[in-house]
């Protein structure tokens, strides 16, 4: 494990689910996605990579139940090339935040990890 994936406040889950990230007129939309945190998510993008810290809107969309359910998040943007970007999340409401925990409990390999982690945390926040 590297040093950065030590102090990872979140475990990380490789999913592929379908995403839109929208940041003022743009919208990114794609099932290309590398991994999704309780803190946010990582997927790939093609062209003008969005600027850092720009504030945007996530839905993740839960495919294959009906109704259709989307996990929606505020965040921004914490990296961003012609090829990838990374959003952090700052807001989720609480049905989103729900639906959320459980995407990331049910496609971890440590579902323990996973609730020790949660267990440290207000929502997106740790406990102080």
């Amino acid at each position: 494990m590297s040093g950065n994936e030590e102090h990872r406040e979140f475990t990380r889950v490789p999913i592929k689910v379908w995403v839109e990230v929208r940041a003022g007129e743009r919208v990114i939309k794609t099932h290309e996605t590398h991994d999704l945190s309780m803190r946010g998510i990582s997927l790939q993008q093609q062209g003008d990579p969005l600027a850092v810290d720009t504030e945007c809107e996530v839905s993740v969309f839960l495919e294959g139940v009906d109704p259709l359910i989307h996990v929606d998040m505020k965040g921004r943007v914490g990296r961003s090339t012609d090829k990838e970007l990374a959003v952090e999340f700052k807001e989720i409401d609480l049905e989103s935040y729900e639906h959320l925990t459980n995407l990331v409990r049910y496609n971890s390999q440590n579902a323990e990890a996973v609730e020790k982690e949660l267990g440290e945390h207000t929502g997106l926040k740790r406990k102080t």
